[in-house]
């Protein structure tokens, strides 16, 4: 299965344990933080950022942490989202990296992985948030749950940001479709 049909396949759940320690949480999540970030707008150097303060909020906290994948994505989330506004002096010249920084180096972005992200980038916020979260393997419930919305709008925003995802990256069909099939199983 290729990055696409990852994105666009929905949840593909995987639980952090609650009762591991820090450094493997951050050594095996690390990575998929970044991506994540970058899910919901980011490049990979803000996002590397983002999960670096991330995981420095985390640390004092850990062993009150249930959760720490929700809890990561979560925390993530909002500092990604407070970076947003614009708090920095502008320059005319910008200064030139050193190179990338070795948690964005783990993070490869073939070509389809770009033009996944950007196709993530274009979808209006809340579709955006609630893919990363998917693409993550949050179940719509638990995504629900974790940023304190309806189930049934986390299922609406999934399923117009796999439309608008699947029109802007040019897949066709989908295999859930149901036009002209009758359900059997229900009385009517």
């Amino acid at each position: 299965m290729n990055y696409v049909e990852t994105v666009l396949a929905g949840p593909n759940t995987k639980v952090v344990p609650s009762g591991l320690d820090f450094p493997s949480c951050y050594e095996r999540e690390l990575s998929s933080l970044i991506w994540f970030v970058m899910s919901l707008g980011a490049d990979a150097h803000r996002a590397a950022d983002v999960a670096q303060s991330t995981f420095a909020e985390a640390f004092p906290v850990w062993s009150r942490i249930q959760y720490p994948n929700a809890w990561l994505r979560r925390v993530a989330g909002r500092i990604y989202y407070r970076t947003m506004v614009p708090q920095e002096t502008p320059v005319d010249v910008l200064p030139d990296r050193q190179g990338p920084l070795s948690a964005a180096t783990e993070v490869e972005l073939h070509d389809e992985a770009r033009t996944v992200l950007s196709a993530l980038a274009d979808l209006p916020p809340k579709q955006r948030q609630v893919m990363a979260w998917s693409i993550d393997g949050f179940s719509p419930g638990e995504i629900a749950l974790e940023l304190h919305v309806d189930p049934a709008a986390v299922r609406q925003n999934l399923a117009k940001a796999r439309k608008n995802l699947k029109q802007a990256l040019g897949v066709a069909g989908g295999g859930h479709e149901r036009a002209g099939k009758v359900r059997t199983d229900v009385a009517g």
